[in-house]
């Protein structure tokens, strides 16, 4: 149970119980497997070659059968009767006696000998020591070879039937003459089957077979294949095909694995094969695995044994260990399975460790934090607000002791957009993240402390034994843009201020440094500026521009959009030869002209002039001259936009009063039987094909048949309420002729005049 409980609850306990567990585990039955898998691979084979062997005794007896055969030959062809017999030109049954009673000698001697048979093809006559009928194929005249064999099967009335390994010898074959007799020698194909029984009996499903060249089988354990044809089975085309004299392989036959092993005779065209099942290879391999697994699983009870034994032994020091650590610390036991004991050690051993320096961590940051805030303050001159001991401030005057301080000014580029872009954290990460690639550097070749002032300002103050800066100053500046813009796609334009030589003048260099950056007006973003530059791009006074502002406000007015880009444009041109003050200064000049020129449409046409007057307060946020060409570019496009939306709605409405004038003439003047579209147009001071065409656009309606329209209405009203004949209301309503009026009506209606009368 003490076991269980470790295993339970700690975690390194469980995983020293486990790591000894898998390995002996593994261990054993990885051992286990390929023990077994040896032994099976042995007994295979032992039994592929004990079958070998046995194959080649079979075929070595087939061999000496065949030297029997030939032996009996030999001594038949030796004796005078039989020659007399096989020669004989004319039937003698002294002759044919006497050599039955041979045959019958000679068969006796020999067991495998099944029948001996004589043909004399001369005579025609046959005898043999069975008592066979004649085979006709025995006594062919054309036989190519004097030797032959071939397996057959002879059938005797009331007898079972015969299976026979033929011998057939032609003993004067020649290729003059043709063939005198035949010498049969029929072995008993039982005699080879048992025998091959014998080899296969270890096996209740194992085969064993002989075939020929062809693959005609010649005896098999299993009686009913005598004579088939297996040359389609793909083991016995394997077994045709290989050159060598024997082999084994292993072949799947209906699903199963077989081990075939073959032997081919080296006398006889034979071969003879044994198929075995590969699972009955070994008899009792089912015993064998049973007693595998039964051992297999008592070595793993004893490898857990002696795991939780080694384990206990090794983890004995942890264990004392840590209830050192419980009975000091009071560590809180975790849930079960998640008892971790080196976490616990570690984080009691470090604890204090990680206190301390966490204690460090927050001093120092504070003291950063402080510092930043009195550098910061000490910038806008107002550092006696810090609320700083003494001592800290008198150690932060120390560090900026040198004896010249510049103050470098790094400035974001379009802030408005980067506000918009980024929210308050990401903001400041980025700004965090700027500081630090500056300060790293500029710190490789010069002392500097670093400050955040505004939102878009970062501010290092540079430490230097000289006045004059160094080039590379200026190379480690431009480093820093690039280095910016690569990674945070983030513009920044710089600044040097003045130099000083104590630090209650720091104000001063950082004052200065935010003058020269208005220059970025003129420079563009992305500058680097400093007191040298300043100096070459000082100008002289310039007035305000006017006649700018009037052909602006006329190219506004003729909604030219051209002309008004050109204006805009040597307006800019005009800036970059003023002072930053003047540039700003002449902007909102020129925007409020544009906006007084043009503030009638927000009392005329409904339009917010907040819209306009917003401008203004866009102008603080401009930071380059481009920045002044889409301010006013977006104004301009404003107010055309909206000129050209009264210019439309104006000719729209002077359209529908001319339609609504058209339209009353007609209603007065139906009755006119010479109302035309030309009196029509004469009466509006248009011509007739404007008329027709602004007619048929504002109603959707021609102007012939409105006017139909509406002295069809009026005959309607007629019709009703008086009782004038419809030839008089067709007078009345401008239709003279009666049928075309009576049409006009169907046409309109569906019904004729008298129809509608009589319906109302």
């Amino acid at each position: 149970m003490m076991f269980l409980r470790r295993i339970m609850q700690y975690r390194v306990y469980r995983r020293l119980v486990l790591s000894y567990l898998l390995h002996s585990v593994v261990t054993i039955i990885l051992l286990s497997f390929i023990l077994y898998a040896m032994f099976s691979a042995r007994a295979v084979q032992e039994i592929d070659r004990s079958s070998k062997e046995m194959l080649s005794q079979v075929s070595y007896t087939a061999n000496v059968v065949l030297g029997q055969v030939k032996g009996v030959t030999g001594q038949l062809l030796i004796d005078n009767e039989i020659m007399s017999f096989l020669y004989a030109k004319e039937e003698s049954k002294r002759v044919n006696y006497i050599a039955s009673l041979f045959l019958t000698r000679i068969q006796s001697v020999y067991p495998f000998i099944k029948n001996l048979s004589l043909y004399n093809l001369t005579t025609d006559v046959y005898i043999d020591s069975l008592g066979l009928p004649s085979n006709p194929d025995m006594i062919k005249k054309d036989e190519a070879s004097y030797y032959g064999f071939f397996p057959r099967e002879v059938e005797i009335a009331g007898k079972p039937t015969l299976r026979l390994l033929t011998f057939k010898i032609i003993p004067d074959r020649s290729f003059g003459e043709e063939p005198r007799s035949a010498i049969v020698v029929d072995l008993d194909e039982t005699y080879i089957r048992n025998y091959m029984q014998s080899i296969s009996s270890s096996s209740r499903d194992s085969l064993t077979f002989v075939m020929d060249a062809t693959g005609t089988v010649l005896s098999h354990s299993e009686p009913q294949y005598f004579m088939e044809d297996f040359s389609r089975e793909d083991y016995v085309q394997r077994i045709l095909s290989d050159s060598q004299s024997q082999g084994s392989f292993i072949h799947t036959i209906d699903r199963q694995k077989h081990l075939v092993t073959y032997v081919k005779s080296t006398d006889l065209d034979w071969c003879f094969v044994t198929v075995r099942p590969y699972a009955e290879l070994i008899s009792n391999i089912t015993e064998l695995r049973n007693w595998t697994i039964l051992i297999v699983i008592l070595l793993v009870i004893t490898a857990v044994v002696i795991s939780l034994l080694l384990t206990g032994n090794i983890y004995n020091p942890i264990k004392a260990l840590l209830e050192k650590v419980n009975s000091v610390g009071g560590v809180e036991r975790s849930a079960l399975l998640r008892f971790d004991e080196y976490k616990l050690l570690t984080d009691a051993f470090t604890q204090t460790i990680e206190t301390a320096r966490s204690m460090e961590l927050n001093l120092n940051r504070s003291s950063r934090v402080l510092k930043d805030s009195y550098i910061s303050h000490l910038l806008k001159g107002n550092a006696s607000k810090i609320a700083a001991s003494t001592e800290m401030k008198r150690e932060w005057e120390s560090q900026l002791g040198e004896s010249y301080l510049t103050v470098i000014l790094f400035q974001i580029d379009s802030y408005r957009s980067f506000k918009e872009q980024y929210n308050t954290f990401d903001r400041g990460l980025i700004r965090f993240a700027i500081s630090n690639i500056a300060y790293e550097l500029i710190g490789k070749s010069y002392t500097s402390n670093v400050a955040n002032i505004e939102d878009d300002e970062i501010v290092l103050i540079l430490q230097s034994d000289i006045e004059l800066l160094h080039d590379s100053l200026y190379l480690l500046i431009g480093e820093i843009q690039d280095t910016v813009k690569d990674y945070y796609k983030v513009s920044l334009s710089v600044s040097i201020g003045d130099p000083c030589a104590s630090l209650s003048e720091i104000r001063d260099s950082y004052k200065s440094a935010q003058v020269y950056m208005s220059s970025r007006l003129f420079m563009g973003h992305g500058c680097l500026v400093d007191a040298g530059k300043v100096n070459e791009m000082l100008k002289l006074p310039t007035h305000y521009p006017i006649s700018i502002e009037k052909r602006l406000n006329e190219a506004i007015k003729l909604c030219h959009q051209k002309k008004i880009q050109k204006e805009i444009d040597d307006f800019s041109t005009f800036l970059s030869g003023c002072t930053f003050p003047n540039a700003i200064q002449y902007t909102n000049f020129l925007v409020l002209g544009i906006i007084k020129e043009f503030e009638y449409m927000a009392e005329w046409w409904s339009v917010d002039s907040d819209q306009m007057y917003r401008t203004m307060d866009e102008i603080r946020d401009v930071e380059t001259l481009d920045d002044i060409k889409r301010m006013l570019t977006d104004l301009s496009s404003r107010i055309e936009d909206t000129l050209e939306e009264h210019k439309k709605n104006t000719g729209v409405i002077k359209n529908e009063k001319i339609v609504e004038e058209m339209q009353q003439f007609v209603i007065e003047q139906y009755a006119e039987h010479s109302l035309s579209l030309e009196a029509v147009a004469e009466k509006v001071g248009f011509s007739s094909g404007y008329s027709g065409k602004l007619f048929k656009h504002m109603t959707g309606t021609s102007f012939n048949d409105y006017v139909t329209h509406i002295r069809m209405e009026q005959a309607k009203l007629f019709l009703i309420t008086t009782n004038d004949s419809i030839a008089q209301i067709g007078e009345r309503v401008g239709v003279y002729n009666v049928p075309y009026f009576t049409t006009l009506f169907k046409k309109k209606y569906g019904i004729t005049p008298s129809q509608f009368r009589e319906q109302g």
